[in-house]
């Protein structure tokens, strides 16, 4: 409910249907997710997250550290099998191993409804990246190492024409699901809350707040979902897999300049608002 003075939020256990504490504040903003409750009371029809045509497998695994010990790793291209790999934990059993975190994307039209606790199956993908064996990391071994898969399709839903309706507004996921590339839905959101929290100080009432901040981010991140969709921050293996052919190469600069490397980042760094002049400012 929205009035003149504040909103309240009403909430109900998900699994009995048994009428929860309401809530009431100057405001409600609804950052929950991607299936965001909020967001369905003033879009209803929207329908389900829009599928971008590939599939991710996640995954954690107790594995030596590879290359410096502290390497964001993504390698291949979606056509043939990408993996982005990364440490999250040191000495996770005092014999100097890592908990590292995988994510295998695959272009592919087999995929189920979105689920975040969906159970991935090894034979669905480990086909792709059976071959991944390099002297310096064993891609293959790392992925039959994790204990538990994952399984969820890369979405996304069309940006909105609006998020606020009175003293409710959105933010997050909630606001404006993007494909999960360059972590940009925990940095979108962080900008949100930051936006949010600067309007509510500045401006002299609850209501001016909300439309200011809308008016900053929704035009902001919805050209990040759009830029995420035809030129990702991985755009650079898209460009290295289509001038290579996927056949093996010693030196990238052989393949593409520095320079188109970097106007290939600092173009999505620009759309995202994190180039050094947006951090600056």
């Amino acid at each position: 409910d929205s009035g003149a003075r504040g909103a309240a939020a009403h909430f109900v256990d998900s699994v009995t249907g048994r009428a929860l504490p309401s809530a009431e504040g100057s405001a409600v903003i609804g950052c929950d997710g991607i299936g965001s409750v909020v967001r369905r009371q003033f879009f209803g029809d929207e329908g389900p997250p829009v599928y971008s045509g590939v599939n991710m497998w996640r995954g954690t695994t107790v594995w030596e550290p590879f290359l410096s010990g502290s390497t964001y790793l993504r390698a291949g291209w979606l056509t043939v099998g990408k993996m982005v790999i990364y440490p999250v934990r040191h000495d996770v059993d005092r014999e100097g191993r890592q908990l590292v975190n995988w994510v295998a994307e695959v272009q592919t039209d087999q995929y189920n409804e979105q689920d975040w606790n969906r159970t991935g199956r090894l034979e669905d993908f480990f086909h792709v990246f059976a071959d991944w064996t390099f002297d310096w990391l064993d891609v293959a071994g790392l992925i039959k190492g994790a204990e538990q898969i994952l399984e969820y399709p890369m979405v996304d839903r069309d940006p909105l024409p609006r998020w606020t309706h009175g003293r409710v507004t959105l933010l997050g996921d909630a606001a404006h699901p993007m494909y999960p590339r360059g972590s940009n839905g925990a940095g979108q959101a962080i900008l949100d809350a930051r936006s949010l929290a600067d309007c509510l100080q500045s401006h002299p009432s609850v209501d001016e707040a909300l439309r200011a901040y809308e008016e900053q981010r929704l035009p902001a991140t919805s050209a990040v979902v759009h830029a995420s969709r035809s030129a990702p921050p991985d755009v650079i293996l898209k460009a290295v897999h289509e001038r290579t052919g996927d056949r093996p190469f010693e030196r990238i600069t052989d393949v593409i300049t520095a320079e188109e490397m970097a106007a290939l980042s600092d173009s999505y760094k620009r759309v995202a608002g994190y180039d050094r002049e947006s951090v600056a400012s």
